[in-house]
């Protein structure tokens, strides 16, 4: 079998074409920007998302491949810039490139994400050449640029990080149940085995999805300055919350805590959906009885909610004088939905 064969038969174990479609369908919703899969070849396995996030410069062609013409007019353009791969297309827009690896990090894949705008919307005389040489009308090249999400550099490379760390899950996650899989080959063996294989299946997931909390976490941090933070995660059953994942947060501390909705700030966040930023022991007079901490600075509490429900509550704290952290809230906002997106996506 050629290297070439093996990586097709990699694509075949390892890529649940349906898995991948509505893991990609969360993110994308949430990020606003378009993202497809193809192949190590540059063959589509899932196209970008029609109508919506860019498609009109897939659809004409605008970005400088088409892609439906595999590898020599689509992989051929990016090239390495860091961790991802950069393709610069006509008109100021930028795509990005992550490798999805298969074990001993053999490339089978590429995520595929733009078109995005790096810097700002160009005036309308910047377009009208731009159309000449793309051979489109100005109007509606403009159009098509209002469909294109304006990103900072220090976003797009945290957005590149966590789609990056969520492929890298979904396929250990898969290579690790094709090895739960292998036990026997024999039918009524592997029927015994099945409840142990999807209960070691589910602990891999958790053990997964608290590293991807971890980096959706420490981004938070890092956006805010803050030096500690907990992802809390609500049980629905039991209304009560329980930290996940942690930073610069005493483990002891983590092992017993306990909130129920309504209860001290986390648990009034959830319960009213709520976000509180608060500076020192000053705030609202409601919650001014839970303010007892006069070595916490400033802190956010802001809930983590899907559709319709609250998943969990995000707490960043800092002991640090003069730390603006509220400058970060719409940055904050839009990462919570890219969090409570990633409860949901393993």
């Amino acid at each position: 079998m050629t290297n070439i064969e093996k990586k097709r038969q990699l694509i075949q174990e390892l890529i649940d074409v349906d898995k991948w479609k509505e893991t990609l369908a969360r993110f994308i919703d949430v990020l606003k920007i378009n993202i497809f899969l193809v192949d190590f070849e540059g063959q589509v396995i899932l196209p970008p998302v029609k109508d919506r996030y860019g498609w009109s410069f897939y659809e004409k062609n605008c970005l400088g491949f088409d892609i439906g013409q595999g590898k020599a007019n689509m992989l051929d353009k990016f090239e390495k810039n860091g961790d991802y791969w950069q393709h610069d297309c006509d008109g100021g827009f930028q795509s990005f490139a992550i490798s999805v690896n298969a074990e001993y990090g053999e490339t089978i894949a590429y995520l595929i994400m733009g078109p995005v705008n790096l810097s700002k919307k160009e005036d309308y005389s910047f377009y009208g050449e731009v159309a000449k040489r793309l051979g489109v009308e100005v109007d509606g090249l403009i159009d098509m640029v209002n469909e294109v999400r304006i990103v900072s550099h220090l976003t797009m490379k945290s957005i590149l990080d966590l789609l990056a760390t969520l492929a890298k899950d979904i396929i250990e996650l898969k290579l690790e149940k094709k090895r739960l899989s292998k036990v026997t080959n024999d039918k009524e063996s592997f029927a015994r085995s099945l409840p142990i294989s999807e209960e070691a299946r589910d602990i891999y997931a958790t053990i997964h999805l608290d590293e991807l909390l971890i980096s959706l976490l420490d981004l938070a941090l890092k956006m805010t300055n803050a030096e500690c933070g907990s992802i809390m995660v609500l049980d629905d059953k039991r209304e009560e919350l329980t930290i996940k994942v942690s930073r610069g947060i005493d483990e002891e501390r983590v092992q017993r805590s306990r909130v129920k909705l309504g209860e001290g700030l986390a648990g009034l966040a959830a319960q009213e959906n709520s976000l509180f930023v608060i500076h020192g022991t000053q705030g609202e007079n409601r919650i001014q009885h839970l303010l007892n901490r006069s070595d916490i600075k400033h802190s956010i509490i802001m809930p983590l909610s899907g559709k319709r429900k609250v998943l969990g509550v995000l707490n960043l704290h800092t002991k640090k004088e003069g730390n603006e952290i509220e400058g970060s809230i719409d940055n904050l906002q839009y990462l919570s939905r890219l969090i409570s997106a990633a409860f949901q996506s393993i």
